[in-house]
């Protein structure tokens, strides 16, 4: 999903940052390993003895050799030390862009997580609770239809009690997620966002497969910015077209309209 692609993107973009201190890591420690070790031989050589040392060829070090190794000794400390705070630098650079990482990812989960009906606001306890259809003669298609047609006429009411009917005796019929839509469609219309909001979010992960789950996600998204929510809007518009990559053109085309109109990133 999206946070693949985001995980990628942040990865992509240690490069230029490792880039500009000149050398990777790993080449600068194996760098430093060299060093410390030429550096120990030369101490060995310098400092035993004074500057008397043996040579391999069983003759002394003279004034001169020993100056010059002593120059070769403070020249490869100062390489070490210009390598050893190179790399402590680009340590902690990719700390930094891990510790990013691993933010933005925790971000990503949780307004996912809002959207799957995790932190989106419940149901007041105002909700009506509705234990029979209002006509069990009916067949399932007959009792949507009527729940429906209360929503053309307007009665929302009766309409938000018919779906609530019928979404509780047939929870796994090929209508329900329709209906799921619907009973939301009947909280938004009266501007009880709150309501409406947990009714979409599950529209859109109860009934994924559903036809009307891509309308739960763009019906989510201005749910959430009718309650202010812009970061959790933002999301549900940009995520539509990935979820849903089938879904109508026109739908896509509004839920990236209305991302525009936020200033979604």
């Amino acid at each position: 999903m999206k946070q693949l692609g985001l995980i990628g993107i942040l990865l992509f973009g240690t490069l230029p940052c490792l880039a500009q201190t000149g050398t990777p890591l790993y080449t600068l420690q194996e760098k430093i390993e060299r060093l410390e070790h030429d550096l120990i031989l030369v101490q060995q050589r310098v400092y035993k003895g004074s500057t008397q040392e043996i040579q391999k060829d069983g003759s002394s070090l003279n004034a001169d050799q020993a100056d010059e190794l002593l120059m070769r000794l403070n020249a490869q400390e100062q390489v070490i030390n210009d390598l050893t705070e190179r790399l402590e630098n680009m340590t902690h650079t990719v700390q930094q862009l891990d510790e990013k990482l691993k933010k933005t990812n925790a971000d990503i989960d949780v307004r996912f997580n809002m959207i799957s009906n995790q932190t989106s606001p419940q149901p007041s306890k105002t909700t009506p609770k509705v234990s029979a259809p209002l006509n069990s003669s009916l067949t399932p298609k007959e009792q949507y239809e009527a729940a429906y047609k209360l929503l053309r006429e307007g009665k929302h009411i009766e309409a938000e009690k018919a779906f609530i009917a019928f979404i509780k005796d047939h929870p796994k019929d090929t209508l329900a997620g329709n209906a799921n839509y619907w009973l939301g469609e009947t909280y938004y219309a009266r501007g009880q966002y709150e309501m409406a909001a947990p009714v979409f979010a599950e529209g859109f992960t109860i009934y994924k497969k559903n036809s009307k789950a891509p309308d739960n996600l763009l019906k989510l998204g201005l749910t959430m910015a009718k309650l202010g929510k812009k970061e959790e809007a933002c999301t549900a518009f940009t995520t539509l077209p990935d979820e849903f990559p089938k879904a109508d053109k026109n739908m896509k085309d509004r839920a990236n309209d209305e991302a525009k109109k936020l200033s979604c990133k």
